[in-house]
């Protein structure tokens, strides 16, 4: 409890000492980039080490587009939460966002709460992963959590658990189960009716550069399936990621490991969503409200 309120000190600190989201006027960019990013490097300097700065960024992007839509609450989801370092980076990046953007964000984890279960085949990249890897300290854990929820237990089962409950539209999912077979379970939160979700999703895939990672095993395959069976709802890399994050990021490995769901589906698929600076749309978009 008493890091948590430490951090949320320290947050309030620096949001008072920073004017708006940035020190510099971001009308008149032609993207909405440069705020976005202005606010990445915010985060980072307001929780410094414990901050993870591919979290902030889709998660950034996730509350910017939903402002733009009109949408007040989205809600960013972990698979894979293991000692829990990022989920409370994901709960210190919304608790600096929601104040930025005025989106309320809500934070879920899902673990297994034991480790990693038996890897099922080759898939799983057995070579690599054990039964019991990442293991959790619950107790440790919840003493550090402020806002996020946690759901834990085998996603083939948490997934159809949370699916069937009440949530914000999803906006960001970081994939780290590190199976194949895990990612698989956990696909069904990319097929939701589109009221649960945003027409374009962050999605961030850990495990998919170096090591034994191919298209055929892995999160890789996971996301290749994924495509080959959904017609309208497709995962794409966000290509050339590296020249749209902070610039001193910008060769970060983490940079091929930022993924975006498209759902062509979704009935708002088209709506101006802000990204692409277009005066004329923005004025239209604040008189329709």
């Amino acid at each position: 409890m008493k890091q948590a309120l430490r951090r949320r000190l320290r947050s309030l600190i620096l949001w008072a000492s920073t004017p708006e989201s940035g020190r510099r006027d971001f009308s008149r960019d032609l993207s909405a980039y440069p705020m976005l990013n202005a606010l990445v490097e915010e985060v980072g300097q307001a929780y410094g080490k414990e901050q993870r700065p591919y979290y902030t960024w889709g998660m950034a992007h996730a509350a910017y587009l939903a402002k733009n839509l009109d949408i007040p609450r989205i809600t960013a989801i972990e698979l894979g939460v293991a000692g829990g370092n990022g989920l409370v980076a994901m709960e210190n990046a919304a608790e600096y966002l929601d104040r930025a953007l005025g989106v309320t964000i809500d934070v879920v984890g899902f673990d297994s709460g034991a480790g990693l279960p038996k890897p099922q085949d080759t898939r799983d990249l057995p070579n690599l992963w054990s039964q019991g890897d990442f293991a959790m300290d619950e107790d440790a854990l919840r003493a550090r959590l402020q806002r996020a929820q946690l759901r834990l237990g085998l996603v083939e089962e948490t997934i159809p658990q949370f699916l069937a409950s009440d949530f914000a539209p999803i906006g960001f999912i970081s994939f780290d189960l590190d199976y194949y077979s895990a990612t698989v379970a956990a696909m069904p939160l990319l097929e939701t009716t589109p009221d649960r979700i945003l027409p374009r999703v962050q999605c961030y895939f850990d495990d998919i550069l170096g090591f034994t990672f191919a298209d055929f095993n892995g999160e890789r395959l996971a996301i290749h399936e994924f495509n080959d069976t959904h017609p309208r709802r497709k995962i794409s890399p966000i290509y050339g990621a590296r020249n749209y994050v902070p610039a001193r990021l910008s060769h970060a490995n983490w940079t091929e490991k930022l993924f975006m769901a498209h759902l062509l589906d979704h009935p708002r698929y088209n709506d101006y969503d802000g990204l692409v600076r277009h005066p004329q749309l923005e004025i239209d978009r604040q008189t329709r409200r």
